[in-house]
Parts: C-alpha cells; sequence; structure tokens
C-alpha cells in the first residue's frame, strides 16, 4: 500500500495500532477474580504407551446458561488447517456433582454445553500419535504436547487464564516448557491464548541452562531412541548466539526462555512460541560440523521470534481466531526477514565468518533466480495464500509463487543494504526491529504494512516507500548485485559448469531440461525449457531415456545429462496410466551461479560501510 505523507508521519508515532495480548507471565498464587474465572484442565498420563491422552476440563463459573467449547483448527506459526478435532474422541460433561449435562455437535470443532449457570466438566481423550513442532505424540519413553491439539477453549473467552496438571506420570519423568510451575506437574497460564503458546516435553531430556543478562536460558535436549549429538556442545554454541540477539535488540524482552529440542528419526523444523520454541532435528546428523551448523541456524531462527512474530504481530492477527484461517500479508517480514537477522545474528557471534555469509548468500542468491515464480505476484499475495500455495500447494503453483521465506529474507538483505547506503551506515534493518519494538512492541500493539514502512524511513532518514512498492507489493526483480557492488562485494557470474576441473564433468553440466524430479515422476516444469515445449507434465512418470530404462528421477536426469545441448532425444513416459514417447533437444543452460567476495580496494568510506555490515558486533 502507499502512504501519505500524513499516514507516514502518523505510523512513525506508532498510532492507530491493535492491541496484543503480551504474555503475562502467571502469578504465584490466583487472585480470588481470576480464581473465579479460571479454566483447570487435567491430562491422565497413566498409560502413554496406549497413545491416548485423557483430558478432564473444568469449568467453575461459566457464562449464561450454555457454553460453547472448541478445538483450533490450526496452531499458530503453521498456516496449514489441521483439524486437531479429528484426534478428539468421547466427549462425556457433567456437572460439578458428577451429573450429566446436555452437549450437543454444532460442526467439526465445536460443542454445546447446555449447564443452566452451572460448573462443569467435560471428559475427552485426545489420540497423540503425530511427531512434529506442530503437533503432539506421547508414548512409553515421552511426550511432546503442543496444547492447540489436546486442550478445548470457551468460545469468546480465551482471556480466562488456566492451570494445567498432569496425573499419571511415570516417576521418573518431569515436565518442560515456559510455563511456570508452581509445584511439580502443576503449570499456569494467563490466558488460553498463552497455554497454547507454550509447548511442553515430558520425560527424562538433559537441560543446560545459563544466565543473558537476567534471563534464564534453558536448553532442554530431548532424544528418546538415542542421538549422536553432544547437548553440552549444542548449549556451548547457543550461548554466543544470544548474547548476540540481546546486545543487538537492547536486551531480552522476558525474565525466561525454553530452546525444546527434540532428536528424533525425522525433522520438521521449529516452531515459533512467545518464550520458548520447540525443535526437531534428525538425532543422526551431528555426525559432522554441518549437523552442528544446521541446529544453530535452526535455533537462531527460532529465537528472533522472540521479537518478530511474538511480541512484534500482524495486526490481523490479533486475536487470533482459532477457528478457520486466519490470514496475514506480512508472512514475509515474520519469516523471511527472521531469517535475515538469523543468518545476521550468526556472523555477530562469530558463528560465521564474513566470507562465509557471503558465500551462503550467493548460494542464496542463484538458487532464487532459478525459481520461475519469484516475480508472478507480490510478497503480499504469497503471505494471503499460504494457507494454500506453501503447505498444500498443487504442481502448477511451482511456476506461480515463491516461497515468503525465500523471497522475504532476500528482500531484508536488499532492505538492510538500502539502509546502510541511505544513512550513510546510521540505520540497519534490526534498527528497524529496535524501532517497532519500542513504538509496537513493549507496548502491546500490533503492527501494520505502514508501521513497518515507517519504522524502515525513520532509519533510513528518508522515505523508503518506493522501495516496498516495488519489491513487496509489487514485482521488480530484486537489485542485490546492484547493492553489492555499492557495499565493496565483488559480484562474479558464471555459467553452472564453469570451475569444473573436469572436462567431462563441465561438459555434463552444459545441458539443461527445465525438469525438476522427485522419485521417478516429474515434479515440475519451468516454462518455456525444453521439457515444457516437448509436452512433459508434472505427474509424467519418466520410465526410459533413449531407449534405456531409468528408475528414478535422478537416474532419468543422469541418461538426459548424456546429450550435449542441441540433441534430441526420446523420452518414455507413463501419464495417467498410458504409456507416451515424447521428443525432448536439450539446451544450453541458461542459468547462472554466483559468488560474492569482499572487495580488496574498495574506498575507505565503502571499506567501512561494508566492515561495518559484516562486523562481529551489532550495528
Amino acid at each position: 500500500m502507499r502512504l501519505s505523507p500524513l499516514l507516514l508521519a502518523l505510523a512513525l508515532g506508532g498510532a492507530c495500532a491493535t492491541a496484543v495480548a503480551a504474555p503475562a507471565p502467571a502469578p504465584a498464587d490466583w487472585s480470588t477474580r481470576e480464581r473465579k474465572q479460571l479454566v483447570q484442565y487435567e491430562v491422565a498420563l497413566a498409560a502413554p504407551e496406549s497413545r491416548w491422552l485423557e483430558v478432564v476440563m473444568t469449568v467453575e463459573r461459566p457464562r449464561g446458561r450454555r457454553s460453547d467449547v472448541a478445538l483450533p483448527a490450526w496452531i499458530p506459526g503453521s498456516y496449514l488447517v489441521r483439524d486437531f478435532a479429528r484426534n478428539l474422541d468421547g466427549i462425556e460433561v457433567t456437572d460439578l456433582a458428577g451429573v450429566s449435562l446436555p452437549v450437543e455437535r454444532l460442526d467439526k470443532q465445536t460443542w454445546r454445553i447446555g449447564h443452566g449457570g452451572k460448573g462443569f466438566r467435560a471428559r475427552y481423550r485426545v489420540w497423540a500419535d503425530e511427531p512434529g513442532v506442530r503437533t503432539s505424540v506421547v508414548d512409553d519413553s515421552h511426550a511432546t504436547l503442543n496444547g492447540a491439539g489436546l486442550f478445548l477453549y470457551l468460545v469468546g473467552e480465551t482471556a480466562r487464564p488456566a492451570e494445567l496438571r498432569f496425573t499419571g506420570m511415570p516417576a521418573n519423568w518431569t515436565v518442560h516448557g515456559a510455563l511456570p510451575q508452581p509445584s511439580p506437574g502443576t503449570l499456569r497460564a494467563s490466558s488460553y491464548d498463552v497455554l497454547v503458546d507454550s509447548p511442553l516435553e515430558l520425560g527424562t531430556p538433559v537441560v543446560h541452562a545459563w544466565d543473558e543478562g537476567g534471563t534464564r536460558i534453558e536448553l532442554v535436549f530431548s532424544a528418546p531412541g538415542g542421538s549422536n549429538a553432544d547437548p553440552e556442545r549444542l548449549a556451548r554454541e547457543l550461548r554466543p548466539v544470544v548474547h548476540a540477539f540481546a546486545e543487538a535488540m537492547g536486551g531480552l524482552p522476558t525474565k525466561r526462555y525454553v530452546f525444546l529440542m527434540l532428536a528424533d528419526e525425522k525433522s520438521d523444523g521449529g516452531l515459533e512460541h512467545a518464550d520458548s520454541t520447540l525443535m526437531r532435528v534428525s538425532r543422526d546428523m551431528f555426525q559432522d560440523e554441518a549437523g552442528y551448523r544446521r541446529a544453530l541456524h535452526l535455533a537462531s531462527h527460532e529465537f528472533f521470534h522472540l521479537w518478530n512474530a511474538k511480541r512484534l504481530r500482524d495486526a490481523a492477527l490479533v486475536p487470533y481466531d482459532y477457528s478457520r484461517e486466519d490470514y496475514s500479508r506480512l508472512l514475509w517480514f515474520h519469516e523471511g526477514f527472521t531469517e535475515t537477522v538469523e543468518n545476521q545474528m550468526l556472523v555477530r557471534a562469530g558463528a560465521t565468518g564474513p566470507e562465509q555469509f557471503l558465500q551462503e548468500l550467493a548460494t542464496a542468491w542463484t538458487a532464487y533466480l532459478q525459481k520461475p515464480g519469484r516475480n508472478h505476484v507480490p510478497l503480499t499475495q504469497v503471505s494471503v495464500e499460504a494457507w494454500v500455495k506453501q503447505y498444500k500447494p498443487s504442481p502448477g503453483h511451482f511456476s506461480t509463487t515463491v516461497s515468503y521465506y525465500e523471497k522475504g529474507h532476500l528482500v531484508g538483505v536488499c532492505l538492510d543494504l538500502e539502509l546502510r547506503l541511505r544513512s550513510r551506515g546510521k540505520g540497519s534493518l534490526v534498527g528497524v526491529f529496535r524501532r517497532l519494538m519500542a513504538s509496537h512492541g513493549a507496548r502491546g500493539k500490533g503492527i501494520t504494512f505502514g508501521d513497518i514502512v515507517a519504522a524502515a524511513s525513520a532509519e533510513a532518514g528518508s522515505d523508503v516507500r518506493d522501495f516496498f512498492r516495488r519489491y513487496v507489493e509489487g514485482t521488480d526483480e530484486l537489485p542485490l548485485p546492484a547493492q553489492l557492488t555499492r557495499m565493496g562485494v565483488d559480484v562474479e557470474i558464471r555459467a553452472p559448469s564453469a570451475g569444473e576441473s573436469s572436462p567431462l564433468a563441465a561438459r555434463r553440466k552444459q545441458g539443461w531440461t527445465g525438469i525438476v524430479f522427485t522419485d521417478n515422476a516429474v515434479r515440475s516444469v519451468v516454462p518455456g525449457s525444453p521439457a515444457e515445449l516437448a509436452g512433459l507434465l508434472p505427474g509424467d512418470e519418466v520410465i526410459a531415456v533413449a531407449a534405456r530404462r531409468t528408475r528414478t528421477g535422478e537416474e532419468a536426469a543422469e541418461r538426459l545429462m548424456d546429450h550435449a545441448p542441441g540433441q534430441s532425444v526420446e523420452v518414455a513416459l507413463f501419464r495417467g496410466g498410458r504409456l507416451l514417447q515424447r521428443t525432448l533437444t536439450i539446451a544450453a543452460d541458461p542459468r547462472k551461479v554466483f559468488r560474492f567476495t569482499a572487495s580488496r580496494t574498495p574506498e575507505p568510506a565503502v571499506r567501512e560501510l561494508r566492515d561495518a555490515w559484516l562486523a562481529s558486533s551489532p550495528r
């Protein structure tokens, strides 16, 4: 959107913002008023090996004569309707004396309880057999619990405080998460929002804790099936990263933060929460330095959500609507810019050197330019479409969209460089976040697109609305190479085959088909590519190349590269059960590989600007 000078001035002052419910700490004991409003939950773990969790929800003082209770359709931070109610079974409701009360199912996730104004208890069980950072699982070795899939809420009354108690836990298990525990196994939350924003790990994890400026930081490492990780090393490497964030942002906005890291057979990333994160990593990925580095990147990304997305939250998501899709146009900011700062803080912490930072940026830029859908629609639209195109895309979406993580990150890099160049080193992307925290996050206000533009303009010392108009609301190609040149970084562009020491390897990299394979099928086809001209489609099962059988997509790609640019090759495939033959002509690879390196002979002012950008201290 475009802002008039008046609206820009209002945004700079932080006007017209929506209130965000801050994650208020639960009290040591409830006040009389809170006790009256309290919603109590009890989770029984008497038979964890059964995968069933027995849940009791108690409301002593409901409003009116009937109440609607529901289970969320999604979990904040993950934009996919998960229909958690599919795991709920057998809801029964009684009054506090045990007399049955009428209950009616209104839709897939909502029930109406006729309590006549009296307190009630709802008993139900939840099937917990879905490992992941957005779901819940329980077995005889541990439990990973996400409240959105477990706890019913009173519709329209999510501001009520909540208390959670576990019973029947194995004697050696303990409960870990960001919620305060006034006694072992009993946890408190100031609201339903806080309750479901606090994942829990139950079992016998390894815990490492340290202090960062008065904030207790915990790494809770759980590996029920074993792992080749060294949790002590993970904690040791996390400390300078946490310190870099705290130094850059002027301190931490919480008194306690918990990294919950589950080492499992599979990994599925992490999910941010106000005072914690839940991460799931491959248990055997720590056999080399790359594994520890991936874990550090993941933890760094999730930790910055302590500010971005949690305390700096899109006003359109205030309050959350748990019943349906909750749309945001700012996911490029909440996730993409978080990735930008994640990488910068690893430099500040000394975990990434300047050369490696530039190398990783060049790799990201190279991959991004190979995405045909990168400029198909604006980033604001990509954010809105996340519910369908990011998490459950159709095969045709490959050429019409881009990840708001990927493009958002590169827009964040470009904005950071733009601010530094305009302000002669006084402004930065991190400075934008500091401004927004002062004007909105610290005051519990939701942010808007206009607030982001205003904070960036203030940081630059000039109006940057045109940047956002072109690269966020528009589809102009990002100006990264030109900006890097102005920052004293040399930009080298070469063909994919350049740099290969083997002539054979170089020759095999000269050809291009435009096919992206998955297993033995075509996942996507680049528009205008030889594959599209030959009539190949997503879903085609390639079974032979040049009359030679292929069993996997990787093998098909290798056989295609047996042929030089300009040569035609016959491809046999199955489509919808029909055997087809297509003739594909190999083309010269049009893609480019980028390399970014610090210039050895920049002007003194440019060198100073570049060195500040790549320095191991916050700027």
